[in-house]
């Protein structure tokens, strides 16, 4: 009932974070599924195991990328990460 209360809260929703890039807008680093997950700590108190946030690609450049997050079996919400400039 909790993973499904949480699917709720998170579905859709878009997690903006934002990073330091070098020329060219590349990132100095990536946006890890870790940082998703304490970013979604942060703003709605749902604790995520990192490895259950599942990104689409590697993040390395600015922009919008879709995730998935697994709460529980079978239950899994559908987020946005926007990246931008810090």
């Amino acid at each position: 009932a909790q993973a499904e209360h949480d699917k709720k809260t998170l579905e859709g929703k878009t997690f903006k974070m934002t990073a330091k890039a070098g020329q060219g807008g590349r990132l100095f680093g990536s946006v890890t599924s870790k940082q998703v997950a304490e970013e979604i700590k942060k703003q709605y108190n749902i604790d995520v195991d990192k490895r259950k946030v599942v990104l689409d690609c590697d993040i390395k450049e600015f922009g919008t990328y879709h995730a998935e997050v697994k709460l529980f079996t079978g239950v899994s919400a559908k987020i946005d990460v926007q990246v931008s400039e810090a």
